[in-house]
């Protein structure tokens, strides 16, 4: 990881080839992520009051967000395969560094003061995270 970038990581699990999603589906998800995901960016970003330059959607094995220096948030198309809530708080997370490049009492406030239960989202990530990613072919 750049030192100016901030991510939410995923752990890698062993392979199952029979659960991967197939290149049919893996495009079907892609091309719905890269039309809802953006809009719900603008959307947060003008609730928290930030700015960021671009979003990027991609297939990615071992995170959900990132937020770039530049201002780029860049978040994983499986996130259309998760809970609403643990999508609004990967968005909200990436977002949240627009004010607080780092992980300290300040940014985790700039969350909580968006979505007050995020430990809930945080824990259903860390329960469900890895297997989802390991569906990626």
């Amino acid at each position: 990881m750049h030192r100016n970038n901030y991510t939410v990581n995923i752990r890698q699990e062993s392979e199952d080839s029979e659960n991967k999603y197939n290149t049919e589906e893996l495009t079907a998800i892609l091309t719905e992520a890269k039309a809802k995901l953006p809009r719900l960016v603008a959307r947060y970003s003008k609730e928290m009051d930030v700015s960021y330059e671009k979003v990027f959607v991609k297939a990615q094995k071992t995170r959900w967000g990132s937020c770039s220096s530049k201002g780029n948030i860049n978040l994983n198309c499986l996130l259309m395969r998760v809970p609403d809530y643990v999508r609004k708080y990967v968005i909200v997370h990436e977002l949240a560094h627009r004010k607080e490049m780092n992980h300290s009492e300040r940014f985790w406030k700039v969350v909580a003061d968006e979505i007050p239960e995020y430990q809930k989202a945080v824990k259903w990530l860390k329960k469900n995270g890895d297997t989802l990613i390991g569906r990626l072919p």
